[in-house]
């Protein structure tokens, strides 16, 4: 358990550091429907915003996360029309999302940087964010095997790890003092894994038989 709150406790200083980062206000889109001076990190902005024909266990579960109607937007269409709703089958449907998120934004990042017109102050933290999606990638199946092994301990150790690429990834712009060519694909892609921090950590309860 105490392995669980530290893990808890890493994350959420990630989670600060990422979301004060310049890249992630300008990756902010209308759609988030916040006004510059809000806060990311406050639930109640975005609970309102969730569509009103959303399965209501999905909704209860989407409104304790850092980004409700990213959670919704992005875990319903992998949860099937008869899924059991639960903090589980929310965490894996993320986690399936965040895979497709990532290979997006893998895609993307690979074309501008193997594209001969791109800056090469660009194409530096372009390769390192590219080897964070990969790596990001290469990190479903761990999470999935931890779920279904009911270990705790190591979900929370791969969820973070997800942090960490997509953390390095903006610290190398951020270094480079420049935005990325791809903000809202990525913006997106952190919003889901913190998202998926929330519900593996906070909700997911391998202890409870239920």
């Amino acid at each position: 358990m105490e392995m669980k709150h530290l893990t808890l406790l890493l994350s959420l200083f990630s989670f600060s550091a990422y979301t004060a980062s310049p890249l992630v206000a300008l990756a902010s889109s209308p759609s988030d429907g916040q006004s510059p001076s809000s806060s990311e990190d406050h639930p109640p902005q975005t609970v309102s915003k969730i569509p009103s024909n959303v399965n209501p266990k999905l909704k209860k579960i989407c409104q304790e996360v850092n980004h409700p109607t990213e959670c919704v937007t992005t875990a319903a269409p992998f949860l099937g029309e008869t899924a059991d709703i639960s903090p589980v089958t929310v965490l894996q449907a993320e986690i399936e999302a965040i895979d497709s998120q990532a290979k997006e934004a893998l895609a993307k990042a690979t074309k501008l940087a193997t594209d001969p017109t791109t800056s090469k102050t660009i194409t530096f933290p372009l390769n390192i964010c590219i080897d964070g999606y990969k790596a990001i990638l290469k990190n479903k199946q761990a999470i999935l095997d931890a779920i279904s092994k009911r270990d705790a301990d190591e979900l929370n150790m791969e969820l973070s790890s997800n942090v960490d690429h997509i953390s390095q990834c903006e610290d190398a712009f951020e270094e480079a003092k420049i935005n990325s060519p791809i903000p809202e694909l990525h913006s997106l892609l952190g919003k889901m894994i913190f998202n998926s921090i929330n519900i593996g950590v906070d909700m997911v309860d391998f202890e409870d038989k239920n």
